[in-house]
């Protein structure tokens, strides 16, 4: 960030300067380099806060170190009206340098001390126009005398010091003596001198006689220009260490923009910062209030006080606000407020967008935060107040008026109540929070409930709590809601309770959430009400029951009560109530293992969500996730991955975080199996960060597997195993996600080699009594890792009972992935290990199980190398092995799965060393390949894949592949490890 260059740390500080690796490259270059032996110019150029004077710091200690001398200098917004204020350090420190000094004239060396002494003491102060004290300015001959007296110091100590440096900062804010001074030196240098001008600026702030000077130096100067960007997402990374989770830093990176000044800020503010809502300014902590108030106060102390409170009603007003309405908030008449306005816009406080209409903003909404928790109480109270009467009366809505009403209404003004609820009602689908946040102030601001005001605003907003996933405070607003008596229910009356039902399933309490949904039912039947209407004032409720009756495993009860939905959704043609019902069919028959019925439903659900606008998608993301979740475990994953994908967007986009988790679960379990493991890994993290933010340990674990999960496919089980151990942890034995997590952490330990641990966590998982969360359709997984570790502790017996049963269900289930399964439990008693490991290949590759049919190939080319004798007189086994090896090799690189990658080479070295020398010895020589060929024959002798040959020679990969398809055939053979092997031992003309 732009500290000031005495407080920045230096090149050698314990923590080094993050995400500018190519900067310093370059500057680097700069000292080494001695191409140049004239004047340089170096401009780095960026936002504020962008890093300018952390870079500047890191040359100056370059500098010092390579043997330059180093001056710098930097001047403030206070410091526009000071002559050569920017030049007063470097001056003085040049007098100090042997033999610069003698290169002035007596009474010109006496001139220059004189000035920046009196400068530096301020001995004569005199007032300007604004009230700020300035020392005495020079006449314009004396201006020009100081200019030449400057230049030929500076020139001298360049040519005396050989090598020496000017580092100038924040010319954004230099005086107009200090900028013609820098264009003197620009314009005239000697051309011979190795001066080094390191110049740090705000490309909005400077002036038109800044920008001319530093865009045409002299041609003697070589120039090197920094433009300086955001930092890198993972360069950011490090300074969001505080931060729970990836998806926690995500957000704070998007929202600082990469800029590491804003990122630092709301860094500082880890319980406070919360994403904005585009109605008020963002909740930042005393902390980092202090500490980014502090970095801005070299803009924000200059400004006069109309200008301040310009800028403090424009945080008032909101992140866009319409610069007429300034005069009104403030008080001061017109033609200051626009001058105030001109002189923020020119410091960059404001900016304006012309495509935008009339509108301006603040540069950034921290600086909003700063400015606005900066102003008193009072001042904003009142603010807000004039905001919203100035609103008003141009004719805005509830939903603009809002933000205003809220901050300025007095308790019992049920006028302010009324808007409140009727602006969230407005925005109650596309902002909940900013909803949830002007009921919970009406609420506060009833005093008499005479005619139940309270209950309806309670309602919306218990809805909207639950919406951003504050479930127990919803919870809490939706038992204290009274009910009216012996009135007839309602549609609103029977979505509310569906809706409290909804929120005690996603807080875990199934129990409570079935009995009052029972409870609603019967009441309904006992009132006399229309059977017609029956059916739709208890749809909401039916859906419900089915969700929570499948969670219980009443699996014919979930089944029949999402079929009587769907009856009634087709008599009545209503497609949102069709599309419910139809997923929770599929979602059930999942979890009952009836798969010809999940896969009819999970089609017919997908076409009507892929017809549904996401207008209407998005009041039903409920029954997305459903939906996601169904198509995974039918091995649809591809379906499961687009609809999922939506819904994370459509709930983001709408601000359902409630919904967020679930979603995000299942595009993960679903990105593992076709080996997105990236994927996995993001919508995971993203997971853990909203079951933590819902205070859901549970959920919280079950994410933690998922990652866990994937993680031991990319690094390894022993990387993976700690998060494994967490997951089980957080979620519990005997919780309803057991199963899922103890299986996860029980592929860990198998690979661990650890295989008495794997069969006590099966063992667990599979107590269907005590963990009722096992999707039918998956069982055979369970069972097969149970077989595994069986045959690893050598009980036949035992692991021939798993792959019974493992083959039992995939044979009912009839999906291919779960056959592949059953048929790697079986390898370990089959008669014919090559011909199971076969058909589990086959299996995972039909069901789309990419890094399955890796670890099946793997384990296949292992037993087809383990067929024969070390003096291989089967060649044709090898080959396969090694065909196998190399598809295994090639899944595990394309899903960056690291840990198996590495056990297929591993593997394929090995395979290429158990060729027998007899054999490799008997090998005809091979015909002749072009250059080309024999060039790439080399590079895959070298390990190269395709894709790296293909980067080394800017081809395509295909090209590529075309050229193997001929070496091979020339060759004669079927794989690259033995190509490599036939290249060993057929002479250096082949490969050379």
């Amino acid at each position: 960030m732009d500290t000031p260059l005495g407080q920045a740390r230096s090149s050698g500080s314990e923590e080094p300067l993050i995400g500018r690796e190519q900067e310093i490259g370059r500057l680097q270059r700069v000292i080494t380099g001695r191409t140049h032996e004239g004047p340089w110019l170096l401009e780095i150029a960026g936002e504020p806060g962008i890093g300018k004077t952390r870079l500047l710091t890191e040359w100056s200690g370059l500098a010092q170190r390579a043997g330059l001398t180093v001056l710098s200098g930097r001047v403030s917004g206070a410091d526009r009206r000071r002559p050569f204020a920017l030049f007063r350090r470097p001056v003085v420190r040049a007098l100090e340098l042997p033999g610069a000094a003698a290169s002035l004239a007596p009474e010109d060396r006496a001139f220059l001390l004189r000035h920046f002494a009196e400068e530096q003491a301020d001995t004569r102060p005199e007032a300007d126009c604004d009230g700020t004290a300035v020392g005495p300015r020079p006449t314009d001959r004396e201006r020009a005398r100081l200019r030449r007296c400057i230049a030929v110091l500076l020139w001298t100590a360049a040519d005396n010091r050989r090598r020496l440096t000017l580092c100038l900062d924040d010319l954004q804010w230099a005086d107009d003596a200090s900028v013609e001074l820098l264009g003197h030196l620009l314009r005239r240098p000697r051309p011979r001198t190795p001066l080094i001008l390191v110049c740090g600026v705000r490309p909005g702030q400077r002036s038109t006689a800044l920008t001319a000077s530093l865009a045409d130096p002299d041609d003697a100067y070589r120039v090197e220009r920094f433009r300086l960007g955001p930092l890198p997402r993972g360069a950011a990374a490090e300074l969001l260490t505080r931060e729970p989770t990836v998806e926690r830093q995500r957000l704070l990176y998007d929202a600082g923009g990469g800029n590491p000044f804003y990122l630092q800020a709301l860094a500082q503010s880890p319980g406070a910062f919360t994403p904005p809502d585009g109605t008020s300014p963002w909740g930042l902590s005393d902390e980092a209030v202090m500490t980014a108030g502090s970095a801005l106060a070299r803009e924000l102390d200059p400004l006069d006080a109309v200008e301040l409170d310009v800028l403090r009603a424009a945080a008032v007003l909101g992140e866009d606000f319409d610069p007429t309405h300034l005069a009104e908030l403030t008080g001061r008449d017109a033609p200051r407020i626009t001058r105030a306005l001109d002189r923020l816009i020119a410091a960059d406080l404001i900016r304006t967008d012309l495509t935008q209409g009339r509108d301006c903003s603040l540069r950034h909404p921290v600086l909003r935060a700063v400015v606005y928790q900066a102003a008193p109480h009072g001042w904003r109270r009142a603010a807000h107040a004039r905001a919203d009467r100035v609103l008003r009366e141009s004719g805005a809505g509830p939903a603009q008026r809002a933000p205003h009403v809220a901050r300025s209404a007095e308790a019992g003004d049920r006028d302010a109540v009324r808007l409140l609820t009727e602006a969230a009602e407005e925005m109650r689908e596309a902002t909940p929070a900013a909803a949830a946040s002007w009921l919970s102030t009406a609420l506060s601001l009833i005093r008499e409930d005479e005619d139940g005001l309270r209950a309806r605003v309670m309602t919306p907003l218990a809805r909207s709590l639950g919406a951003i996933g504050h479930l127990r405070e919803s919870r809490e607003l939706l038992r204290r809601i009274p009910r009216p008596a012996d009135a007839p229910p309602t549609r609103s009356d029977t979505e509310l309770v569906a809706f409290y039902a909804m929120v005690e399933r996603h807080l875990g309490n199934y129990g409570q959430a079935e009995s009052m949904l029972t409870a609603e039912l019967a009441l309904l039947s006992e009132d006399s009400v229309d059977s017609a209407d029956a059916d739709e004032l208890s749809a909401p409720l039916r859906l419900e029951l089915a969700t929570v009756s499948l969670l219980r495993r009443t699996f014919p009860r979930s089944q029949e009560l999402a079929a009587e939905v769907l009856r009634h959704a087709t008599a009545s043609e209503s497609k949102h109530l069709r599309m419910a019902a139809t997923v929770r069919l599929a979602h059930s028959s999942a979890f009952a293992g009836d798969v010809p019925a999940l896969l009819h439903r999970a089609r017919e659900a997908s076409a009507l969500v892929d017809s549904t606008s996401d207008a209407e998608l998005t009041p039903h993301l409920d029954t997305v996730s459903q939906l996601g979740w169904a198509e995974a475990l039918a091995e649809r994953h591809h379906d499961a991955l687009r609809h999922t994908a939506r819904g994370i967007r459509l709930a983001q986009d709408s601000g359902q975080l409630f919904v967020l988790p679930y979603l995000r679960l299942a595009h993960a379990y679903a990105s593992v199996s076709v080996g997105r493991l990236t994927d996995a890994l993001r919508s995971a993290a993203g997971a853990e960060e909203d079951a933590h933010r819902m205070k859901r340990p549970a959920l919280h674990g079950f994410a933690l597997a998922l990652h866990a999960w994937a993680t031991s496919l990319r690094d390894g089980p022993d990387v993976a195993a700690p998060t494994a151990e967490r997951a089980v942890q957080e979620v519990g034995a005997g919780g309803r996600l057991w199963a899922v997590t103890a299986g996860v952490l029980a592929g860990v330990r198998l690979d661990q080699e650890r295989p008495a641990e794997c069969l006590e966590l099966v063992r667990s998982a599979m107590d269907h009594d005590r963990h009722p969360g096992t999707a039918q359709s998956i069982t055979p997984i369970w069972y097969a890792l149970g077989a595994r570790a069986a045959a690893a502790l050598g009980d036949r017996e035992e692991a021939a009972e798993w792959a019974r049963r493992a083959s039992l269900h995939a044979d009912l289930l009839g999906l291919p992935g779960q056959r592949g399964h059953a048929a790697l439990a079986r390898v370990h008693s089959a008669p014919d290990p090559v011909g199971t490991l076969e058909e589990a290949v086959s299996g995972f590759r039909t069901g789309g199980l990419v890094l399955m049919e890796c670890q099946a190939r793997l384990l296949l080319a292992r037993e087809l190398a383990s067929r024969g004798p070390r003096d291989e007189t089967r060649p044709h086994v090898l080959e396969q092995a090694e065909e196998h090896a190399n598809r295994a090799k090639s899944l595990a690189e394309a899903s960056g799965a690291r840990h198996l990658y590495r056990q297929a080479v591993d593997l394929q070295r090995r395979l290429g060393a158990r060729r027998s020398r007899p054999a490799r010895e008997a090998s005809k020589p091979l015909p002749d390949m072009s250059a080309r060929e024999r060039e790439i024959a080399r590079m895959v002798s070298l390990g190269m894949s395709n894709n790296d040959i293909a980067r080394a020679l800017v081809v395509s990969p295909k090209t590529v592949e075309a050229h193997l398809t001929r070496i091979f055939r020339k060759a004669g053979v079927r794989s690259r490890v033995a190509l490599v092997a036939a290249l060993s031992h057929a002479g250096p003309e082949h490969v050379a």
